[in-house]
């Protein structure tokens, strides 16, 4: 009962978080205009988004179908995407699930051990973060004036005795922590909280594994690029859904797309509220008005979260069959005695 009420005030205040972002966003703009953006907007263009968007599902599937394949463990892509799908729907409502999600929706399906699941999947994150700082590092090469005022929109807040006191904080509180570990070793080595961990980390280690004896590497770059060119024109084709914005570049693409992934990072549902935030201070920063940054946030976020509902519940009817045909054979193929 206490681990579902705390469930509840976490979820409750991650969303208040976003309703706040959303407050500040929305606040003293004009929303007669944005509405009459929004009923004008060429909404075909946004239907494109939410294909490229699902079109980043479909690489991420066949990208993970070479981890477990090196890993001598088989699925379908279909099985794969619709993990993937189902994971994305998780994570827009309870943010930080949707790894989860994926591995015990393709675990259920397949019977692949979780551990080994979760492990590929840290590798595709580290892979990710990766091509996420590349990103960040090419848009400050060709949109450095932009993406400096960006970060200095975010800081410009900031308490400079506050942010001179957090390194100090961060070394105390490593320090407590790790002579709390230290002290209690030996019980916490007992414990089925760390028999889980060290299950965990095994599939972690294989999972990193089969980035070094992954025979078809070339294809893996190639669905690597191919998903973060789905994510680039996910973004770039809504700018052709409003007058304002539908003069910018490819490379004003790529920054509104860094811009708006760096306002996920913060775990909102969905990334409700920190998105429209980080999209409405990149578009300021091109030059253009906050009512047309909040109206193109607006426009995007909603396409991409209509993709991911649509998406996330077929696949959760998808992976249901065949959950019940995969008991159905095993069944089948039990012993009668």
């Amino acid at each position: 009962m206490k681990a579902r009420i705390f469930s509840l005030l976490k979820y409750l205040f991650f969303l208040g978080i976003g309703g706040l972002f959303l407050y500040f966003v929305f606040r003293d703009q004009d929303v007669d205009k944005m509405l009459y953006d929004l009923r004008n907007a060429k909404y075909g263009y946004l239907i494109l988004s939410m294909i490229f968007g699902y079109a980043a599902y479909v690489f991420r599937g066949l990208r993970w179908l070479l981890l477990l394949k090196t890993m001598n463990y088989k699925t379908s892509a279909n099985h794969a995407t619709q993990a993937i799908a189902s994971g994305y729907l998780a994570n827009a409502i309870f943010p930080r699930a949707g790894e989860i999600v994926r591995c015990t929706s393709l675990y259920k399906v397949t019977g692949i051990p979780v551990n080994k699941l979760f492990g590929t999947i840290l590798l595709e994150r580290a892979i990710d973060l990766a091509l996420l700082v590349l990103c960040v590092t090419l848009s400050f090469l060709l949109k450095f004036s932009e993406l400096s005022s960006f970060f200095a929109s975010l800081g410009s807040e900031a308490d400079p005795n506050e942010a001179s006191q957090t390194p100090l904080l961060i070394v105390a509180l490593v320090l407590v922590i790790s002579l709390a570990l230290y002290y209690f070793r030996n019980t916490l080595r007992k414990s089925k909280l760390f028999l889980k961990a060290l299950s965990l980390w095994e599939g972690v280690k294989e999972g990193f594994k089969t980035a070094f004896y992954m025979k078809e590497k070339g294809l893996f770059v190639f669905h690597t690029i191919m998903i973060w060119v789905m994510y680039l024109l996910m973004t770039y084709i809504c700018f052709f859904s409003i007058s304002e914005t539908s003069g910018l570049t490819l490379t004003d693409g790529l920054y509104i797309m860094v811009v708006g992934g760096l306002g996920m990072v913060v775990p909102v549902q969905g990334g409700l509220g920190p998105y429209h935030a980080a999209v409405t201070l990149g578009i300021v920063s091109i030059g253009l008005s906050e009512t047309t940054g909040i109206t193109l946030a607006v426009l995007i976020h909603s396409a991409q979260t209509i993709m991911i509902i649509i998406t996330g519940i077929i696949a959760a009817i998808v992976l249901s069959f065949a959950k019940r045909k995969a008991a159905h054979h095993e069944s089948s193929d039990a012993p009668s005695v």
